[in-house]
């Protein structure tokens, strides 16, 4: 990715241009509310900072391979059969911050999920921290493990954010572990007793709801579990406008940020975890983790003196959180400057101000030619 990117067009190219100049449209200057100064830098010096959090990236993974206490921090020492249920065999969770089926001593307790916790970075905040699951989109075989996490590990009602189709193009995304429609049979698990622990339970499919115009299918699923009296909530909310290989347009910007109203609303409590996921479960994940974290920033008003008072890169910061707890979160230099781009735009549109850059907000935002093959995100 380089600096005539279509990603560049909307971000200083200076370390001072663009330096709180903003104004309301009209031929008199008005001051307004500075925008803090991390997102103020120019697109080469974001361009940098995805390079350190590559590099910090790499520096936990040989920490990982030099650390063979049980409880190291960033080993990666799971069993091989673990590799058979992942969709993507190079992305797997740090050894010690996974998802843990709840299955009889002896069985293989593996699913490819981390459990995510994301705090509010400033200190005068009082929020409750944010707990999230992300995970890799299930293939056929896995799609058992999906519904008994859910069972074992979140509280009704459940949310589910599903950032990408079962099929882009010809290739499977993700496999299509949930009943699309009231009509579809429920979906039964535990028929074949994987574990010999007679768990069993159906999900089917109470209601669908499209909006704004087709952008979020919403689904509510209802898990019954044998043995027990009540059956389970799950939201389950497809957003369809994350295209392969990019990132969400700006003309679409109001369907995502819609998607994540509707998440939290949907899950009432921040200590139940919403799962997320898209194919690999960390790039679109981690992008919709991170904004949904640092919105909660901007709505809340509570970066309007950041400055005053801080000097840190809240979206560097929460990236390497994140990649502190599962590895690749926000996989690509598009998708971290989509982060950056997104939070401009909501400042912008908080205080009522615009850009006197004059630069045109880029149409859409593609990623680096140079992907991973293996984690199409």
């Amino acid at each position: 990715m380089t600096a005539s990117s279509p990603l560049s067009s909307s971000f200083p190219t200076s370390p001072t241009a663009g330096d709180g100049g903003w104004h309301d449209g009209s031929s008199s200057r008005v001051p307004k509310k500075k925008l803090p100064a991390f997102l103020r830098l120019p697109f080469q010096e974001i361009e940098s900072k995805f390079v350190d959090l590559q590099w910090q990236e790499r520096t936990r993974i040989v920490e990982g391979m030099r650390d063979h206490s049980p409880s190291g921090r960033f080993r990666s020492t799971l069993p091989l059969e673990s590799k058979k249920l992942d969709r993507y065999q190079n992305i797997q969770p740090w050894t010690n911050n996974r998802v843990k089926l709840k299955v009889p001593n002896g069985c293989l307790d593996y699913i490819n999920a981390s459990p995510l916790k994301v705090s509010s970075p400033l200190n005068s905040s009082n929020r409750p921290a944010q707990n999230f699951i992300a995970m890799q989109g299930p293939k056929r075989e896995t799609v058992e493990h999906v519904w008994r996490m859910i069972v074992e590990q979140v509280d009704s009602p459940a949310v589910i954010v599903m950032l990408t189709e079962t099929h882009e193009g010809i290739q499977e995304k993700c496999y299509p572990y949930f009943p699309r429609t009231v009509e579809e049979e429920p979906i039964e698990i535990g028929e074949s007793d994987e574990f010999g622990d007679g768990f069993k339970a159906q999900v089917r499919c109470d209601s669908v709801e499209n909006l704004l115009d087709g952008a979020i299918e919403v689904r509510k699923l209802l898990i019954h579990v044998d043995g027990q009296d009540e059956d389970k909530i799950v939201w389950h909310l497809l957003y369809r406008k994350w295209p392969d290989f990019g990132v969400p347009s700006m003309e679409d910007i109001g369907s995502f940020l819609e998607l994540m109203r509707l998440s939290r609303e949907k899950n009432m409590d921040a200590s139940n975890p919403r799962i997320v996921h898209c194919s690999a479960g960390v790039g679109r994940s981690g992008t919709f983790v991170t904004l949904d974290s640092l919105m909660r920033e901007v709505e809340s008003g509570e970066l309007e003196d950041y400055d005053e008072h801080h000097s840190e890169d809240l979206v560097f910061d929460t990236v390497n959180s994140l990649r502190e707890q599962r590895r690749v979160m926000v996989q690509s230099e598009a998708q971290y400057l989509f982060i950056y781009q997104v939070l401009r735009e909501q400042w912008f549109e908080k205080y009522g101000v615009v850009d006197n850059s004059g630069e045109p907000a880029a149409k859409r935002l593609e990623l680096d030619e140079q992907r991973d093959p293996f984690t199409e995100e």
